[in-house]
């Protein structure tokens, strides 16, 4: 299945086929209420996607299906969000792909530095044929199903000093997702990682326990971390995807009507998120320097170099690597 449908069909086509199936198939989802887990505020682009996947589940499913969303970490970080899936006390996780690693390495993929290029390559790498084998694959390891791929903009580096080449970065504490592709990224580029949740970081650079952190503009701007990192580096390092997570069993195990509308509305809401932050990604960097921050661009040919090792050390990964390089 391809983490990109056919959502851009002819609106007349699928007026006719809901015209055909809505009420047979609406009569076999039960009445029920599903649970999506995030960390992220009001204001937030994921904040509001899991707010629009919500409305969809429920208009596609008449009101059989009624949503709850537990926000900003309610139930824990992401790592006891996605844990919770597996207990049933959370039925889906808006988080990135790259989360899964803790299950199997193959999610690590999405957090490989500098193997997502652009945009235009994220899209034909997450929206085409490879991008549903990539969720097949994911689902198969872990045992977590993914739908959908939103785009997170391109992380970069905030610090509490002006950093221009990986030189710049020894010795600075810097925190990173509790994930092994990116504690391994920052070693190798000569920083010290300190892995720790995000709802930690803003107390974190409050108190002096780290020196920076690495995300999209997005996240850095709505998570208030420019109150205490004057510059933001344009390392780019990675071009994340995110994705709502379901246990696989769970989700298998639900009408076939109810799979469809989930996989259906889920996709489309990440490609709303997908724009929205095409259309932002601009904005945040000028809110940024009104904020008084620094966009720093630093030597972009000596970080990708400096990491280019990192191939060597997940083999489990070369397959993928190099069929995300060959799309073009």
């Amino acid at each position: 299945m391809k983490l990109y449908t056919t959502l851009l069909a002819s609106a007349t086509a699928a007026t006719v086929l809901s015209l055909s199936v809505a009420m047979p198939a609406l009569a076999e989802i039960p009445e029920t209420t599903i649970q999506i887990a995030h960390v992220y505020n009001p204001g937030n682009i994921w904040y509001e996607t899991a707010d629009n996947f919500a409305k969809g589940i429920e208009a596609a499913t008449d009101g059989k299906v009624t949503v709850n969303i537990a926000p900003g970490g309610t139930t824990g970080t992401w790592q006891e969000a996605i844990e919770a899936l597996q207990i049933g006390t959370n039925n889906v996780v808006l988080e990135s792909i790259g989360t899964l690693d803790r299950y199997d390495p193959l999610p690590g993929i999405e957090a490989f530095p500098y193997l997502i290029r652009d945009l235009d390559h994220f899209k034909k790498v997450y929206y085409g044929d490879m991008g549903g084998e990539l969720a097949d694959a994911i689902e198969q390891r872990t045992g977590f199903k993914i739908v959908g791929a939103g785009y997170r903009g391109a992380r970069k580096l905030s610090a509490n000093t002006k950093v221009e080449k990986p030189e710049d970065l020894k010795g600075l504490k810097l925190r990173v997702p509790p994930l092994k592709m990116y504690r391994r990224t920052w070693e190798l580029l000569g920083a010290s990682p300190v892995p720790m949740p995000a709802l930690e970081i803003y107390t974190a650079l409050q108190q002096g326990v780290i020196d920076g952190q690495e995300n999209p503009l997005e996240v850095i701007y709505t998570f208030k971390w420019y109150e205490h990192q004057p510059y933001v580096m344009n390392t780019d390092h990675v071009i994340g995807a995110m994705t709502f997570i379901f246990d696989a069993n769970w989700f298998n195990s639900q009408p076939e009507e109810l799979q469809a509308i989930l996989v259906e509305q889920g996709e489309k809401a990440m490609l709303w998120a997908t724009d929205q932050m095409i259309a932002k990604e601009d904005e945040y960097a000028k809110l940024l320097e009104e904020n008084g921050v620094e966009i720093v661009t630093p030597d972009m040919e000596a970080f990708r170099a400096v990491v280019a090792p990192i191939q060597d050390e997940f083999p489990e990964l070369k397959e993928w690597v190099e069929r995300i390089n060959a799309v073009q």
